[in-house]
């Protein structure tokens, strides 16, 4: 089974973090990115011009912050 992803071209200084943040809105999703790149250093900070596979997650595995509140919060 093949997974979709997107490619993405680093830019200087950017981190793992910071693309999780981009693309999920979450940054603790790095390690997604991570594991999509077996290929590609761990980086602390990117050099400009790596190319990166950023998995496509379904938009039912991320949460929103409110789905994450209790039922009498949301």
């Amino acid at each position: 089974m093949a997974i979709n992803v997107l490619q993405k071209t680093t830019i200087g200084g950017e981190r793992w973090c910071d693309i999780a943040q981009e693309y999920y809105g979450d940054s603790k999703k790095m390690n997604d990115i991570i594991k999509a790149n077996p290929g590609v250093p761990l980086y602390d900070v990117f050099p400009g011009g790596v190319v990166l596979d950023i998995p496509i997650i379904d938009k039912t595995e991320v949460k929103t912050d409110a789905e994450l509140l209790p039922p009498w919060k949301q």
